[in-house]
């Protein structure tokens, strides 16, 4: 409900920052009070942009730069009687006269004052301090002054050559847009794969797909130095050195933390300033919102940072509410992101399986690969899913998706079933939305859940890819049979080594020939192409009298996906740049 504050008696609230979480705390603090004094300083030029939407307008995908304006002063100002100062930066609180410091374009300081203060002040790129980082060849892209500069400078005619640090989501949709821009793209990332927010076997396709697409991949490594003005080289710690015309700093954001440290706000262990469920502060006149703040991770209850556009923007509409007389509360945070590199799409929500591992959780995966629509009609892609979910109870703890088509359908169905606490059986009855151009009759999201429910009944026993490549990596190289039930074709065209292959249709026939590969008291793994004939055999089997057996979780697919994984974990010998592009 609205305040019923009359003129008389304005509350002056003031929201320093704007973008996702300032201007929507701004606008739903009019929303809830209509006479309120509402000034918001912001001290860009822009007050609430589509940052997200950055890469797209560097590739030409989003042509003009208005576009990425969701709101300008005039029009908050017309809309929300908001009183909108852009290029105005607070540079001090005084949080017991409840004043804020603001200096303009022209560096005047003026105080102005308020009953309630919110913080939205964001964060900033993360920037190493390495030799050349401030040259003016080397960018980064968080702002839309960012973006114009690096299309200018892509559009020069002087670009061929750019160096991206950081393998998260925006240094892929950065190397998308300089692909798209018809320039050659090294990729750097410290971890051993991209998106490292992924577990590996699941980000190995996306790594595949750019190398296709001619980016060249350099994970594993450490950016040492960067050598600017020209020539342009980057110096990794391995020794190994790539020229560039252009570099773009993709390392990730910190909180600006320096209003809230000034005004003794309390800074949590996740280094994010702490608020309650109303992002109310540690001052009861400060809300808080947006990149700055800690939120409580709904699967873990741990306090997280979580600098996210979607967390922003329902932060900043919570602390504006609740500025302004209203009662409003923010639950948690998940973690959903999605990401394309090219043809590929790939995402997350809640936890992965390492992070449920660090986390000391007892879990269980599947791994399923299914059609984004029914197969029969043509033009179905394959999407593969990934869920975590807690052993014992059942309940989904975080899910991974990664394809061409219908990853977002997917995962925001996931996402939904994550933050609800729904457990892998409540997936097997979902009734979604079914069609042969949209889906099939059981979902890959429900297909995942009926995989996960299986394994968590214990209907079969059920082994990951790297599992099983650590088991054949073991002194007795597994001590266990393994079996392909594919047919004699797929098996010829490449199989797990050491398999032996007795297509499933062909099974209960040969089952002597199978008992004298291995015995029924000697463990077995069965796999397929991506599961399902497996399970069959595995069912078959167990029935039949064999004690131990597993099937491979996702199957063959899944088998070359972690080899993938693997395969780019490896540490390379450094190379000239010449010869790297061979």
């Amino acid at each position: 409900m609205g305040s019923t504050s009359s003129p008389a008696a304005p509350k002056r609230i003031v929201v320093v920052g704007g973008v996702a979480a300032g201007a929507s705390a701004a606008t739903k603090a009019r929303r809830t009070c209509e006479f309120a004094e509402i000034t918001v300083f912001e001290r860009g030029e822009y007050v609430s942009f589509a940052n997200c939407g950055l890469p797209f307008y560097l590739s030409g995908q989003i042509p003009d730069k208005d576009d990425l304006l969701v709101a300008t002063p005039s029009l908050l100002s017309r809309r929300f009687r908001l009183d909108v100062r852009t290029r105005h930066e607070v540079t001090s609180v005084d949080a017991a006269a409840r004043t804020v410091a603001v200096r303009d374009a022209l560096g005047n300081t003026t105080a102005a004052a308020y009953d309630r203060l919110i913080l939205a002040t964001g964060s900033s790129p993360l920037i190493p301090r390495l030799a050349g980082v401030d040259g003016p060849r080397v960018r980064t892209l968080t702002t839309v002054p960012d973006a114009e500069a690096l299309r200018q400078l892509v559009r020069g005619g002087d670009v061929r050559r750019v160096l991206i640090v950081g393998a998260g989501a925006i240094g892929l949709e950065a190397a998308e847009a300089m692909l798209r821009s018809g320039l050659e793209v090294t990729l750097v990332e410290l971890m051993p794969q991209v998106l490292p927010a992924l577990d590996p076997e699941m980000a190995a396709p996306v790594a595949n797909h750019l190398h296709r697409a001619g980016v060249r991949l350099l994970l594993g490594e450490r950016l040492a130095a960067l050598h600017d003005p020209a020539p342009h080289v980057a110096r990794m710690a391995s020794g190994r050195t790539v020229p560039f015309d252009l570099a773009v700093l993709c390392l990730g954001v910190r909180p600006n933390l320096e209003l809230a440290r000034g005004a003794g706000l309390r800074i949590g262990e996740a280094g994010g300033v702490v608020v309650d469920d109303h992002m109310l502060t540690s001052d009861p006149h400060i809300y808080a919102a947006g990149d700055i703040v800690e939120s409580t991770h709904i699967v873990t209850g741990r306090k997280v940072r979580m600098p996210l556009a979607g967390p922003a923007n329902r932060q900043g509409r919570v602390a504006g509410a609740n500025a302004a007389g209203g009662d409003l509360a923010f639950r948690g945070v998940l973690g959903t992101f999605i990401v394309r590199a090219g043809k590929v799409t790939a995402g997350k929500t809640g936890l992965s399986e390492r992070e449920a591992a660090a986390e000391g959780l007892d879990c269980l995966v599947s791994h399923t690969h299914s059609p984004d629509h029914a197969s029969y009609l043509p033009g179905s892609t394959m999407m593969s899913l990934k869920l975590v979910a807690d052993r014992r109870s059942g309940r989904l703890l975080g899910a991974q998706v990664t394809g061409q088509r219908g990853v977002d359908k997917r995962l925001d169905v996931l996402a939904v079933a994550v933050s609800a606490g729904m457990k892998v059986s409540d997936l097997e009855q979902l009734d979604l939305a079914y069609a042969p151009p949209f889906s099939s009759a059981k979902d890959p999201a429900m297909m995942a859940g009926l995989v996960a429910a299986n394994i968590a009944r214990r209907e079969v026993l059920s082994v990951t890819a790297a599992g099983l490549r650590a088991r054949l990596s073991s002194e007795d190289g597994g001590g266990f049979l393994l079996l392909d039930v594919r047919t004699k074709a797929e098996h010829a065209r490449g199989a797990i080594p050491g398999s032996v292959n007795i297509p499933v249709d062909e099974l209960r026939a040969r089952l002597q020939e199978l008992e004298a590969q291995g015995p029924k008291g000697k463990p077995a793994v069965v796999y397929c192409r991506s599961g399902y004939r497996s399970y069959h055999a595995a069912r078959t089997m167990t029935q039949r009298g064999w004690a131990q057996v597993a099937n491979l979780a996702g199957g063959y697919l899944s088998w070359l996906a972690d080899q993938d994984a693997a395969h780019w974990a490896q540490p390379r010998p450094g190379r000239e740049e010449g010869e790297a592009q061979k």
